[in-house]
């Protein structure tokens, strides 16, 4: 009798791609530089605090940042200058100012400088919100009347910009400031892409100007606006040459683990933010359910721990291992340690958990890199730190697969033989767009319109402008986070400024987004559609954006076909509708 063969399937061969990481610039201006391990007189000496990252100044870092960005602002305005050479308002006579204090008044002139917005604070009412805040978004834009779907119109309405109620807009150098409007255009001509618009720059934003000063006023009327943008060098993809295969290697992007609790949708809805990881987790391991072999890498952008509020129960009870603690204002010192010491035993678990899952992932044989975010266990201020390995022992132990990056992330991913083919990859947790996000409004002009109306202008509503609008304005900056440190919390440098972009991105994503957004555009910013993308590619540079969603609350991860820059989005739902 012939024995029975049994034939053994061996697991998919995963889609392997080299990957160098080049987030190290930003560690350098976050972690502080180590000045002797002799004693404690070693690190109060001069040489010690000099290289302590707050003896800085924070003023220099615009300095360097102007100088990082003024080339790439004057070429992109001189592009402008050589169209409008043959116009009949004789703007491409304008010629390049070196500083702001040597313009001349009635000339057509070309200015470099940081754009600062003076606002009156009296419009600013104070916001109520704080670091416990479930997210990003909550805590920029605080709920009204305890709804989580509108956001604040009040704090909205208080940056946005007005000059009737005395806002000013100003450009600046280090020889000077000069203040600045938009030119009107007349009837006859329809407003250009360059125009200025107050409510899309933020202070910090540095810009190319051309226009005239007034000799009345003072003033310079800016006929067109420029920013620096990314530099011209990028992977130019042809569809033709990269062909689909069935294991054509995929970046999937994740963010808003929230480990450790469930979200607010899920106690409502009766769900399970833990049965959703674990439906992830079989996704990505098992061949039959998804097309796991092509996953080449996994970047988790912040958000791996569940917050603090999420941590509390609805009455101000932390539930602790089958104990409840309640944490009132008016507790003695002795609960109030128990409050602390069971918020830091929920912290640990969530730790615990995340690192579980992380393992999990490892162990199939996918690369990780994790950002740390807004809620996890590393300095406050950008550049964040990589999380400390000893709260990820499990996942530490994958040597050549597990990254702890710092918040930025950037690394390089080889898709070719040919060193020009190298993907670079730019992202964040988001907590920059988030908060570039209160100083930007959608549509300014409508309020105005219905203000000549006879419309009351503070009843309003405020259309503020969307994630994947942010992140598309970042990349025409040329810089991630514009309104550091004046609005986000960062860290001082003389040298220069850690967050210009240095090259230009293949992949560029913000994580713990509300909902999944992408975009493609080309080589100056402009966004391309997606059914002409193939004539775009072979010529010029692209860039993919790509806005993620938090998986806490929607349930989705997205993936990035790194042959073609193809982006689609994956839910995972646990609840029948």
């Amino acid at each position: 009798m012939k024995a029975q063969q049994h034939q053994v399937r061996s697991p998919p061969t995963r889609a392997h791609i080299p990957f160098l990481p080049s987030w190290q610039r930003f560690h350098e201006f976050a972690a502080p530089k180590e000045s002797s391990n002799s004693g404690g007189d070693a690190a109060t000496t001069p040489a010690a605090s000099q290289h302590h990252p707050y003896a800085r100044q924070y003023s220099h870092i615009y300095a360097a940042r102007l100088a990082a960005l003024r080339d790439r602002c004057v070429s992109n305005a001189q592009r402008t200058l050589d169209v409008s050479s043959s116009s009949s308002e004789n703007v491409g006579s304008a010629e390049v100012v070196e500083q702001i204090i040597e313009v001349k008044e009635g000339v057509w002139s070309v200015l470099v400088g940081t754009i600062v917005k003076e606002m009156d604070p009296k419009r600013r009412p104070l916001v109520n919100s704080s670091y416990g805040s479930c997210d990003t978004q909550s805590f920029l834009f605080p709920s009204v009347n305890g709804s989580d779907k509108e956001p604040a119109q009040e704090s909205l309405r208080s940056y946005l910009f007005d000059s009737e109620k005395g806002d000013v807009l100003h450009l600046e150098d280090s020889s000077g400031r000069v203040e600045i409007a938009p030119m009107e255009i007349g009837d006859d001509r329809e407003e250009h892409n360059f125009a200025l618009d107050p409510n899309r720059v933020a202070t910090g934003v540095v810009a190319a100007v051309i226009g005239k000063v007034s000799v009345e006023k003072g003033v310079m009327y800016v006929h067109s606006v420029h920013f620096a943008g990314p530099p011209l060098d990028a992977l130019k993809l042809d569809r033709a040459s990269n062909k689909q295969t069935s294991h054509e290697p995929t970046l999937l992007i994740i963010s808003g683990l929230g480990c450790g609790a469930d979200s607010p949708t899920d106690v409502s809805s009766g769900g399970s933010l833990a049965l959703r990881r674990e439906m992830l987790l079989e996704y990505l391991t098992q061949p039959k359910i998804g097309n796991g072999a092509s996953f080449c890498r996994m970047i988790v952008a912040g958000g791996g721990v569940a917050s603090p509020n999420q941590l509390e129960s609805g009455n101000g009870e932390i539930s602790n291992g089958g104990k409840t603690t309640r944490g009132n204002s008016h507790d003695d010192s002795g609960k109030s340690k128990s409050v602390n010491a069971a918020r830091s035993s929920k912290l640990a678990e969530s730790l615990r958990d995340l690192d579980i899952f992380f393992s999990e992932v490892l162990s199939s044989g996918i690369p990780v890199d994790y950002i740390p975010g807004w809620h996890d266990p590393t300095n406050a201020n950008w550049p964040q730190r990589p999380i400390h390995s000893c709260l990820l022992p499990h996942s530490c132990s994958f040597v050549d697969l597990f990254g702890r990056s710092t918040n930025p992330f950037e690394g390089i991913l080889s898709v070719g033989d040919d060193e020009n083919a190298n993907m670079r990859v730019l992202g964040s947790d988001g907590l920059n767009i988030a908060d570039l996000r209160r100083f930007l409004a959608m549509s300014s002009s409508s309020k105005i319109e219905q203000n000549n109306n006879g419309t009351n202008g503070d009843s309003t509503p405020v259309e503020g402008t969307s994630s994947m609008d942010a992140l598309h304005q970042t990349f025409r900056y040329g810089h991630m986070a514009p309104t550091g440190p004046d609005s986000l919390p960062t860290f001082p440098s003389s040298e220069s400024d850690p967050f210009v972009m240095q090259t230009r991105p293949g992949i560029y994503f913000a994580g713990n987004c509300e909902k999944f957004e992408t975009r493609l555009v080309d080589v100056n910013g402009d966004e391309v559609d997606e059914a002409n993308a193939m004539a775009v590619e072979g010529e010029q540079p692209v860039t993919r954006l790509v806005c993620v969603p938090r998986f806490a609350e929607s349930g989705e991860v997205v993936l990035v076909k790194l042959n073609t820059l193809e982006c689609e989005v994956v839910s995972f739902c646990d609840v029948r509708a």
